[in-house]
């Protein structure tokens, strides 16, 4: 994502949150409460997932960047298929058993589930959600609602890059003929 992309995002993102307050404050205090706790939880939620997705993926680089062991160029020119290589039976029984690879998978998959910025982030919303009910404040339709503006602002982003990639992409193409 671009630095334009982000800032695109979050104008939506603030847009709709905005337009979302008139409305809840025009249906009362209670409403605004519910509808701010929900999208700033829901908010906070997905920044925290996406910044443990993007942990878990800069480890796994670092650790494939290390593993990764490049032939030199006479090597190449000798052994073009890697067909005298020597490799050690733990090595060899990894390239052929699938199940290994398959729970290798799941170990790596499950760090981003269970990644502490995550669980912090669903943690929060938890107790935002168990602090409205506590204080009387809960109604479900302003949470549901305030919840749903970051999907909504998603679908809108995503519907605004698209048209805006297709409108550069109709534009080079009149300039290249004018």
């Amino acid at each position: 994502m671009t630095m334009i992309n982000i800032k695109l995002a979050i104008i939506i993102f603030l847009t709709l949150d905005f337009l979302a307050a008139v409305f809840s404050s025009s249906m009362g205090f209670d409403w605004f409460v519910n509808m701010q706790v929900g999208f700033i939880s829901s908010f906070i939620v997905i920044i925290l997932s996406l910044f443990g997705y993007k942990k878990m993926v800069e480890n796994k680089i670092a650790l494939t960047d290390e593993n990764l062991i490049e032939r030199d160029v006479i090597d190449k020119i000798e052994d073009p298929y890697d067909l005298y290589d020597d490799y050690d039976d733990e090595k060899l029984c990894q390239k052929t058993s699938k199940l290994k690879e398959n729970i290798k998978h799941v170990k790596t998959s499950a760090r981003g589930y269970f990644s502490i910025y995550r669980i912090g982030g669903y943690t929060l919303f938890f107790i935002s959600f168990l602090m409205l009910i506590k204080s009387g404040y809960f109604l479900f339709l302003p949470f549901i609602i305030g919840i749903s503006i970051m999907p909504l602002g998603t679908l809108i982003y995503g519907i605004f890059s698209y048209s805006i990639k297709k409108f550069a992409k109709s534009f080079e193409f009149l300039k290249k003929y004018n």
